[in-house]
């Protein structure tokens, strides 16, 4: 076993806070390929528990433990879903209302959701913080990028150490783990 593997063992459940940002199956449609299978692979619903619980940092998760996880409109009810098989119990969700229209089949979207779930014991926090990220319309910039007030939410509210899975870059202080780091 190498000193990396051995520490892992070794390492305790210090994780208090998880981000998921999941690769839906969300395909674009019409004569333009604008869906993320554009930008990146992406996974059925019914795969991404097994693939979660893969990553080397998810048995540091602490019993008690906050998740966030990003979802579109037409992945609710997949996001409640997989917030269950992964042990977690939906409290609410926070709103990313988009400085411009994006794409829609009935209704243009111009937000995104992010669940907000707990497992263990939930210590609520002191209520300060609001369900609309940033207070105002946020810019939209490359595809999937995320607000950066959301980081600063969870480290506000909820108990540290932080993991983000699917993520895209390096953050200071959070174990990352994705296919773009």
């Amino acid at each position: 076993m190498s000193d990396a593997q051995q520490i892992l063992v070794g390492s305790p459940r210090d994780v208090g806070t998880v981000l998921l940002d999941p690769p839906w199956l969300e395909r674009g449609g019409g004569k333009i390929k604008r869906g993320a299978d554009r930008h990146y692979p992406l996974v059925p619903t019914p795969e991404l528990p097994r693939l979660i619980r893969s990553c080397e940092h998810w048995d540091r998760l602490a019993d008690d433990a906050h998740a966030y996880m990003w979802v579109t409109n037409n992945f609710l009810p997949d996001g409640l879903w997989l917030l269950d098989q992964l042990g977690f119990r939906y409290i609410t969700n926070l709103v990313w209302t988009k400085d411009r229209f994006g794409l829609g089949q009935y209704f243009r979207g111009q937000h995104e959701l992010v669940l907000f779930a707990v497992r263990g014991e939930f210590t609520p926090t002191t209520g300060t913080h609001s369900t609309w990220l940033g207070q105002r319309s946020l810019v939209r910039s490359r595809h999937s990028a995320k607000p950066p007030e959301l980081h600063e939410t969870i480290e506000a509210a909820s108990p540290g150490r932080y993991l983000e899975m699917f993520a895209r870059e390096s953050r200071p202080d959070w174990l990352c783990w994705g296919n773009e780091i």
